[in-house]
């Protein structure tokens, strides 16, 4: 599969080609575009405001200047604390307008996780949602080399938005500080003046987002400006995305790369206005949809089961959204269909990673995705143009054939340089230009992907090998089940054996001895659970995917 045009470009929509190239080299000067052709467009929708093209680039302008007078210079780190509010949006403009390098901060870091990212990544300006400032930053931010905080409330740019009753409570009065400075103050105190910077270059890092790997320690991803550019198209082009007919639905966090490619990004390649909720709630995303006529939507496989059990569902009409890929985890039908029969959505696959800057693999909306016969899991998708893909043995490193279950690699304009100053984490995950994503697939011989699950995550059962999603993929079939996550724990006899954890839909029932029994129905006997435990809700992370670490000692 080493080749970038294959039989799988048969499968791709109208208008996509294998040479698939973005219209620009950067982001900035994509934005740029809009600003100047297009500046009284809609941008951002924001509970029931909307900004426009030159709101939201006269705030970025402003904030630039604000940031280059207190210090900030060509090629410093700029930290954005934020949840998914328009604010978002303008901190990484202004740190692109000033030279900078926007760094993507999960919002639900706590002080020690904060502290290793503002210290790894040399951060010198941090903005901040003002209540994560009181909570957890301002104690912390002294022992790094943040000399400018800027503090923001999520109604800053919209203070007039009525914020819908079910996001209300996370959304607490405005706050501000000796120690920091206030975002409407300075972009009134700098409104109309702009930055002095030049343009960022292609081969600019365009932003750093951090990624757990597959060692646990969080490392600085560097993704080029170049490389947002290509994925970006990519998404936009491969959902023929527009102004004018298309509305993006920023359901995935920001802060992660699924959110800023498939959100952001997406956004500013094509210009079709983006949907933004401050954090993720059923109900105001399900209101979101129907108010502003949403078409695209791009979450993990956890977030279609909320919106699709969730009662306000009878109350909206949902049916403009008509392109929603799924990514996080492969999915089975089961999912597909159930979530189909809630709300006439087709969840297609998409598989990418930080170090890929999004996606590798897209499934067409108008192709069905073949079935792996083993384990009933749905095809991902396809690469997308640009992408390299071979599977590879996890021992010797030879290149597998089709059907043959080995590491997935990866090369291509959107694959990461390496990670921010970790020269030797850099070369072991992207060896001669492949990155070895940890995670175990096949494909087909005309392309489709299956990702079976990752390498660590592989269960070893008296020797026998259980990939956790196969059995994920039984429990969904169950009617009572609304999530299910997988992992292996030891037992004395076996060596490891299965364990499940799984929430339940609302209103159903059902007992551990009866899943336990349903799996054993319909799969082989060193792999059904030998253990099911039923929770209310099952970890997760801030992009919606499952923690199946979280869940080995419970």
């Amino acid at each position: 599969m080493d080749a970038v045009a294959g039989p799988w470009t048969r499968n791709y929509p109208a208008g996509v080609s294998a040479q698939l190239t973005a219209s620009l080299p950067t982001m900035l000067q994509a934005w740029n575009e809009h600003v100047h052709t297009r500046p009284d467009a809609a941008a951002v929708h924001y509970f029931d405001a909307t900004l426009t093209f030159a709101d939201i680039d006269r705030t970025a302008d402003a904030l630039a200047a604000a940031l280059q007078d207190n210090g900030l210079q060509t090629g410093d780190r700029v930290a954005i604390y934020l949840q998914n509010d328009p604010q978002w949006l303008v901190s990484m403009l202004a740190a692109w307008k000033s030279g900078a390098v926007p760094v993507a901060v999960n919002p639900m870091l706590r002080a020690k996780e904060l502290l290793h990212i503002l210290t790894d990544s040399g951060a010198r300006v941090l903005v901040c949602l003002d209540s994560l400032y009181a909570q957890v930053a301002q104690d912390i931010v002294g022992d790094t080399a943040v000399g400018t905080v800027v503090t923001t409330h999520p109604l800053d740019m919209t203070p007039d938005a009525t914020v819908s009753p079910s996001l209300a409570a996370h959304i607490p009065a405005r706050q501000s500080f000796s120690d920091a400075l206030d975002w409407r103050t300075l972009v009134v105190e700098y409104d109309g003046r702009a930055s002095t910077s030049s343009m960022p270059y292609a081969g600019d890092i365009g932003a750093l987002t951090y990624t757990s790997g597959t060692t646990g320690r969080q490392k600085g991803a560097m993704n080029l400006q170049s490389a947002m550019m290509h994925s970006s198209t990519v998404y936009a082009s491969w959902w023929d995305l527009r102004p004018g007919r298309d509305v993006i639905v920023g359901l995935a966090p920001v802060f992660h790369i699924t959110g800023l490619i498939a959100g952001l990004g997406v956004h500013i390649v094509s210009g079709a206005p983006i949907v933004l909720m401050h954090r993720f709630d059923a109900e105001e995303t399900l209101r979101a949809i129907d108010r502003w006529r949403g078409t695209f939507m791009i979450g993990a496989s956890t977030a279609f089961i909320a919106l699709s059990n969730h009662p306000a569902l009878a109350d909206v009409d949902v049916s403009s959204l008509t392109k929603t890929p799924s990514g996080g985890a492969a999915v089975g039908q089961a999912l597909v269909d159930r979530v189909h029969a809630a709300t006439g959505w087709t969840l297609r696959g998409a598989y990418g990673m930080t170090e890929t800057t999004s996606p590798t693999h897209l499934g067409p909306l108008d192709v069905d995705p073949p079935t792996d016969p083993e384990s009933g899991a749905l095809a991902v998708g396809v690469p997308v143009p640009g992408a390299r893909v071979r599977i590879v043995d996890v021992g010797d490193g030879r290149d597998l054939g089709p059907g043959e279950a080995g590491e997935i690699v990866v090369s291509g304009p959107m694959v990461v340089p390496g990670y921010w100053q970790l020269p030797e984490e850099s070369a072991h995950a992207i060896r001669d230009g492949w990155l070895h994503t940890g995670d175990i697939g096949k494909m087909t011989e005309d392309g489709w992907l299956f990702v079976v699950d990752r390498l660590k995550d592989l269960i070893n059962a008296g020797g026998y090998k259980i990939f956790p999603r196969d059995v994920e993929d039984v429990l969904y079939q169950h009617p009572a089940v609304r999530e299910a996550s997988v992992v292996g724990v030891p037992d004395e006899y076996r060596g490891e054996t299965v364990k499940a954890f799984v929430s339940l839909v609302p209103g159903a029932a059902a007992r551990p001895e009866q899943l336990i029994d349903f799996c054993r129905d319909r799969m082989a006997a060193y792999k059904y659970p030998r253990e099911v435990v039923i929770l209310e809700e099952l970890p997760k992370n801030a992009s919606g995917k499952l923690l199946r670490r979280e869940l080995r000692h419970v």
